[in-house]
């Protein structure tokens, strides 16, 4: 009750949030990520496989061919479908996802805005957290990647917003586009009808009740649909319900015996990614939302029913509803195998929804007045001092991911002025991100997806269409390191000769991809004039359009 109180006074207090206030938050954090979307490379590799997915997919909807089967794939579709409908009319496709995700990152900001006044009413803790949202580098660099993993966080708070401000079926709708970009919030499921149900189990009439249970019984349907609909992709692309997650196990069977540092769950291993995990997502927010879980569950000595009462009909109930129920999907992943690793950005999505729960933290469970305000403003310098620290460690990382060489813009720059020269030469190459970069129509590309799998149909493919150049890189899975072998020592019966060229940005030393011209018959003695030619086409190699 105390609570309620205190809360009632800020909100008679503080004056409320306008709407110059919410469009200067917006801008100030969409538009660094605007600009970065064309200045900054894609923050990790997996972004390349998405807009490869866009590609065709816009592919299919301008020549008419699209169906449920294109919309099969390792990844849930809604994101790759959503670009691919705006640049089936807008164009470019490497830059729509992009773009997406950066208005996506400013909505974020925006939100944790909202999401704070809603739990403290206090203008300086909600202009704080959004300030800490739009300014951290991590953030910002995923903001300008083709990535699900900011427009998947932006669509999970707004749900969150409207369950708390008891928009029930809007949430539910939110709750499905999450569900369908990343499987994680498969979560809400169970959780929104439940709130909904306990928000309105006050009401003890007959009528009340009847259309509670109604209402109750069509969010849970309009949730379960994101899955069936899933399903039945699957069984139209592939014959199989379950063949999507058959594919996925495959995939961690396969990693997991190629890396034996991540077979085992060792000590070392867990620690490092817990570090990854808390990197991102800040230390003092993931303590803050322990504090504030801990004092939610301590105000109540009803029984366990209370305590899942306030957590799923209260504001702050529900955002550590929302973050630690995503936070117990990756954890149980993680132990059982079924998520390999924790990569850093993982923790962007909790960084996201603890903003909000650190600030209420900090304003109603450690308040700077009263017998312990030392001890508190103590604590209030420490987060800052982490948000600090945070800041400037990943600003150095986000410095070193953009200027770093990158090998494979290098490969596919040298690939495209191969082609300048001669629009006929056919390439083949297994690495997503040097195709996209390349600014070559990916169908012209041959890879291992079109490709026969046997060896010897490999290479009658490479004469048939004639390949001429072959992109070599170090991938899990790939077949090319053994075929390369065998060519060069002449276990491999062919009719071709394989000649190597290293790609290099200037004087440096050469990168870990290889590209090997194929002449077919004996290759001739190469004099210096004709190497020079190709370490020359990858130094005069111009920048991509953008």
């Amino acid at each position: 009750m105390a609570q309620h109180l205190r809360m009632g006074h800020f909100m008679l207090t503080q004056q409320r949030l306008r709407r110059m206030d919410l469009i200067l938050i917006f801008l100030i954090a969409t538009i660094p990520r605007l600009i970065g979307a064309y200045w900054l490379p894609n923050a990790f590799g997996d972004a390349f496989a998405y807009t490869e997915q866009i590609y065709y997919l816009r592919r299919a909807i301008l020549q008419g061919t699209f169906s449920l089967s294109s919309l099969f794939g390792f990844w849930l579709p809604l994101y790759q479908l959503i670009c691919a409908v705006i640049s089936a009319i807008a164009g470019s496709p490497f830059y729509v996802p992009k773009l997406v995700s950066a208005f996506c990152g400013g909505g974020v900001s925006l939100l944790v805005l909202r999401l704070t006044w809603q739990l403290t009413a206090t203008r300086s803790l909600s202009f704080g957290a959004a300030a800490i949202a739009a300014i951290n580098p991590y953030h910002i660099l995923y903001s300008t990647s083709a990535m699900t993993d900011i427009p998947h966080t932006f669509f999970l708070l707004l749900c969150a917003y409207c369950c708390i401000r008891n928009r029930f079926v809007p949430a539910a709708f939110l709750a499905l586009i999450a569900g369908l970009i990343r499987i994680e919030s498969w979560v809400l499921i169970p959780i929104l009808p439940l709130a909904y149900l306990l928000k309105q189990s006050n009401l003890n009439t007959s009528r009340y009740s009847l259309r509670a249970l109604l209402k109750t019984t069509l969010l849970t349907v309009l949730l379960c649909a994101g899955p069936v609909f899933w399903l039945l992709v699957t069984w139209r692309a592939t014959g199989t319900l379950w063949k999507y997650f058959e594919i996925r196990n495959n995939y961690i069977v396969e990693t997991l015996a190629g890396s034996p540092w991540l077979a085992h769950l060792s000590l070392l291993r867990v620690g490092l990614d817990s570090v990854r995990l808390v990197y991102t997502s800040n230390p003092m927010v993931l303590y803050f939302a322990g504090v504030v879980l801990l004092v939610l569950l301590r105000q109540n000595t009803f029984g366990f029913g209370w305590r899942i009462r306030q957590l799923l009909t209260t504001a702050q109930g529900l955002m550590l509803t929302f973050f630690f129920a995503h936070l117990i999907f990756l954890v149980v992943a993680y132990l059982t195998r079924n998520q390999p690793e924790i990569w850093p950005r993982y923790g962007l999505i909790f960084f996201s929804l603890g903003l909000p729960l650190l600030a209420y933290g900090v304003a109603f469970c450690a308040p700077l007045t009263g017998s312990r305000s030392a001890g508190n403003l103590r604590l209030l310098y420490l987060t800052g001092g982490f948000f600090a620290l945070q800041f400037c460690v990943q600003l150095i990382d986000v410095t070193r991911i953009v200027v770093k060489p990158d090998n494979n813009l290098i490969t596919a720059q040298f690939l495209e002025d191969q082609r300048r020269a001669d629009d006929t030469t056919t390439i083949y190459c297994e690495d997503g991100a040097i195709r996209v970069l390349s600014g070559i129509p990916l169908e012209e590309f041959k890879d291992q997806y079109n490709s026969p799998a046997d060896a010897n149909a490999f290479m009658d493919s490479l004469k048939k269409n004639r390949v001429r150049l072959l992109v070599y890189k170090d991938l899990p899975g790939s077949r090319l390191k053994e075929l390369i072998t065998k060519i060069n020592a002449g276990q491999q019966r062919t009719n071709i000769t394989l000649e190597k060229v290293v790609p290099k940005p200037r004087n440096e030393v050469g990168t870990d991809i290889i590209v090997y011209r194929i002449h077919e018959g004996e290759l001739a003695a190469v004099t210096p004039k004709h190497r020079g030619r190709f370490v020359g086409a990858a130094l005069r190699g111009r920048p991509l359009p953008r």
